[in-house]
């Protein structure tokens, strides 16, 4: 009761905090004067698993699919015991980089990436940005090319001559869009106009001097192929951060959601005095019209003090969603003066979203002479491939000018593209060691037949698993004692109870499962 009380105590307190005006002077009518004195911790609290779900929901039915269930989150878990969680790492290929920079128009390096395969060749797609200022003919300095490349295998790459638009006199180059960073590419399905099949969301941050560039921020085109873009609209999306007040920042990135059915913007909001990184959502129907950017993910009292959360962004992931959040860190003893890490989020909706684990990195660095020690940025959706996860990413070594000196610092800050290796549903798993350990369902209602497991099993491990009701009283038929031992390294096991292959439906109650396993990894689970 008293941590109960501790959790409602924090929400109360949150909710003062933005009810709190500023007395003395008349308030502005157009600002939401707010008490931050509690920030960090109190929007910290918004991605807590068991702040925001206080209340236990372990004999609460829930009704699941025969998509994969997975242990990201305590959503499905009534008890655990002689288990842990653990955040696995994803694989780098021994390739990497994949794209390195070796195009003028690439300046210093390739960033801001989103790869796709194409459903019927099999052929990978990636558009990336290449990293310079450059004068347009019309006289405007603008920031960044957005480039094309393509590859069978998704290894090798090639960058084709399109000869499409002009780079300092020529079109003997890979550009498809001149002057704009990529925070956005949505390959629409649903869309009836055929020449509007492929969005670009792209970030314009003009170089004007004489005030004639629009304004900056985030501007939509649209293209038949992915390669021939227009511009259909000269008004931006979005307008990117005010350099006086909270805003928009230039790390937001844009995606169709095709569970929510809706565009969503994950948004870096940006505060100012003093500057604090931080993430947020907001939701369209067209793409035009915006719903109200809100807090996502902020830092906590878990993180350290120099913590800011530098971009977030998540995607449909078999029955729910998994997140990659860059937490950036700036106060280091290493020779990097702003690390980069990826973390896992979790969401049940799509737009609540809980951290996961202990801060572990997904993606790890790599070391000093490697190409991505300091700073990584996954800003495309991993890719299934076989029975792995695709996860390509960026990296760029920030060296400290003020440690190692200007012109070190300059000469090795090139952004790369590489790519990391997870097995399907590996993102997280529940691990037991040589003490059998035991998970517990909350009670389930389904309507599939056959309970499958993906486990990584040692060769002295097991899994068995067996059914009980709600108070935890144990089927007749479905038990340890008859469970087949799943063993080996599995990713679609069936598991069966001797003559019983399948589960015969109950009309009168959902059903728990009760997975036992020994020295063994266990990731997902379904029921078909």
């Amino acid at each position: 009761m008293k941590n109960r009380i501790n959790v409602f105590s924090v929400f109360i307190v949150l909710s003062s905090c933005f009810a709190t005006m500023s007395y003395g002077q008349a308030p502005d009518p157009l600002k939401r004067n707010v008490d931050k004195s509690l920030f960090p911790k109190a929007y910290g609290v918004l991605a807590n698993e068991h702040l925001l779900y206080p209340i236990d929901q372990s004999d609460w039915p829930v009704k699941i699919d025969g998509r994969r269930q997975l242990f990201v989150d305590d959503y499905l878990i009534a008890s655990l015991k002689n288990v842990r969680r653990t955040v696995n790492q994803a694989t780098k290929h021994p390739a990497n980089p994949l794209i390195d920079r070796d195009k003028p128009w690439e300046g210093q390096g390739t960033v801001f990436h989103q790869v796709m395969r194409d459903e019927e060749t099999g052929k990978f797609r990636m558009w990336y940005s290449g990293n310079l200022n450059f004068e347009l003919p019309s006289g405007i300095t603008v920031r960044w090319t957005t480039c094309y490349a393509e590859s069978d295998d998704g290894i090798t790459w090639k960058k084709p001559e399109l000869g499409l638009l002009e780079f300092r006199g020529s079109k003997a180059n890979n550009i498809v869009i001149s002057g704009g960073g990529l925070f956005g590419l949505i390959h629409d399905a649903r869309e009836r106009d055929l020449e509007r099949r492929y969005k670009a969301i792209v970030w314009h941050d003009w170089r004007d001097h004489k005030g004639n560039a629009p304004p900056e921020g985030y501007y939509l085109y649209t293209s038949p192929d992915g390669l021939h873009w227009k511009q259909p609209r000269q008004r931006p999306l979005a307008l990117n951060q005010n350099r006086d007040q909270a805003g928009i920042g230039d790390t937001s990135l844009f995606y169709w959601d095709e569970r929510l059915r809706r565009y969503v913007c994950y948004t870096k909001i940006l505060f100012r005095g003093p500057t604090m990184r931080t993430s947020g959502m907001m939701e369209s129907d067209d793409l035009i019209h915006w719903s109200r950017p809100r807090m996502t993910i902020f830092p906590d009292a878990l993180d350290d003090p120099d913590t800011q959360i530098y971009q977030h962004f998540s995607f449909p992931y078999e029955s729910m969603w998994v997140g990659l959040a860059r937490v950036m860190h700036t106060d280091l003893i290493h020779e990097s003066y702003k690390q980069t890490l990826v973390e896992l989020t979790a969401s049940r909706d799509g737009r609540h979203f809980t951290r996961v684990g202990r801060r572990e990195a997904l993606i790890p660095l790599g070391k000093p002479d490697e190409f991505d020690p300091h700073y990584h940025a996954p800003t495309s959706r991993p890719i299934l491939v076989g029975d792995e996860l695709w996860i390509y990413y960026y990296s760029t070594p920030l060296l400290d000018p003020k440690k190692v000196g200007a012109e070190k610092a300059a000469a090795t800050k090139v952004s790369r593209i590489g790519l990391a290796k997870i097995r399907r549903d590996g993102f997280v798993s529940l691990d037991a060691g040589a003490d059998a350990g035991r998970i517990v369902t909350r009670p389930l209602t389904f309507e599939g037949r056959t309970l499958y497991v993906n486990a990584k099993i040692a060769n002295d491990g097991w899994l068995k698993a067996e059914l009980q009701n709600t108070e935890g009283e144990r089927s007749a038929h479905y038990r340890f004692d008859n469970s087949n031992a799943v063993t080996g390294d599995v990713l679609s096991a069936r598991v069966a109870w001797g003559k019983h292959k399948g589960i015969e439906p109950s009309d009168d109650e959902p059903r728990r499962i009760v997975f036992e396993l020994k020295n063994a990894k266990l990731y997902s689970f379904w029921i078909e």
